[in-house]
């Protein structure tokens, strides 16, 4: 099994963190793997037996489970809940044994994942993901057979064209980069590699310019490479289920104040009349990747809050 033992960025990040947010030698969380179609899904699982909710974490396009858990996932731990964060295809410490690999496959693991775990040892699952991991725990939600409760850093449509624009390195090449890669990725180029790092906005992912340099260089995370078949479904991958008809769950938006990738307007955008009960909490003084101290508190405090108001 890949470990996070052979990876020094997530240490080197977790040492940028401020004192109170850095997940100590003493608690790192047990990794486990979890196979899903000939596939080693790496997990990073903080267990508790008598917890009642179970919270599922899913990253974006720049991070892994591992950078999850140090700035959320093992506080939600230390407030008695179960947590488990799963590296996609591509990211963290998975082990990819499949050729192909598309947006939707990340859709469809994360979603039988949840389904699988609250099948083996029932806890009421609730969904966090952090930059296109909103969108993708909505998407994926869409085929869980049970979800009490979602928060997200960001909910962007992957086929709006202004979104899109927006969150793109080089804004206003949409209307051609889209069409070229639909078809490209209907011919052998469809395996090419891609820097996540060339196409998007990844020099916003945080506001900390040391760590942004060391994220920059992990293949981990936000130095991930993926194919070019992933990008094209990413970038028109439809709802499962409209906002409009969307009520599975209670839903929270913990946006970061200083998000410099994906601002507030993207997520009202992207949610404009949304059917489920729709919160939104503003993180002070926080990057797209939160790493100052008092937005870190709050989405601690905002998510608490939440869970515990779910029924």
């Amino acid at each position: 099994m890949k470990s996070y033992q052979s990876n020094k960025a997530w240490s080197a990040l977790n040492a940028l963190l401020p004192e109170a947010f850095q997940i100590k030698p003493d608690n790192l969380p047990l990794e486990e793997t979890w196979e899903w179609h000939g596939n080693q899904m790496h997990l990073d699982r903080y267990p508790n037996p008598g917890a009642e909710y179970r919270i599922f974490l899913h990253h974006g396009v720049g991070t892994n489970g591992r950078q999850l858990n140090m700035i959320f996932g093992h506080k939600m731990a230390a407030l008695g809940y179960d947590v488990v964060a799963m590296d996609n295809l591509g990211y963290g410490m998975t082990e990819v044994n499949q050729k192909d690999i598309t947006y939707n496959d990340w859709v469809h693991s994360f979603a039988d994942f949840v389904n699988a775990e609250t099948k083996r040892d029932y806890k009421k699952p609730v969904l966090y993901g952090l930059s296109a991991g909103g969108m993708l725990i909505y998407n994926a939600s869409c085929f869980m057979n049970e979800v009490h409760g979602m928060i997200g850093m960001c909910f962007l449509q992957n086929d709006n064209k202004y979104v899109g624009n927006k969150t793109a390195k080089f804004h206003g090449t949409n209307w051609l980069v889209i069409p070229v890669m639909e078809k490209l990725s209907k011919t052998k180029a469809r395996t090419a590699l891609i820097a996540m790092k060339d196409v998007s906005k990844m020099d916003c992912l945080c506001n900390n310019e040391a760590a942004l340099q060391i994220f920059l260089k992990d293949y981990a995370s936000a130095g991930a490479k993926v194919q070019l078949q992933f990008l094209a479904d990413y970038m028109t991958y439809k709802l499962p289920i409209p906002v409009e008809a969307y009520d599975k769950c209670p839903i929270l938006l913990t946006q970061p104040e200083l998000d410099r990738w994906t601002p507030l307007e993207l997520s009202e955008l992207s949610m404009k009349g949304i059917k489920a009960p729709y919160t939104v909490k503003i993180l002070e003084g926080g990057g797209h990747y939160p790493m100052e101290e008092k937005a870190l508190v709050e989405l601690i405090a905002y998510a608490d809050e939440f869970i515990k108001s779910l029924k």
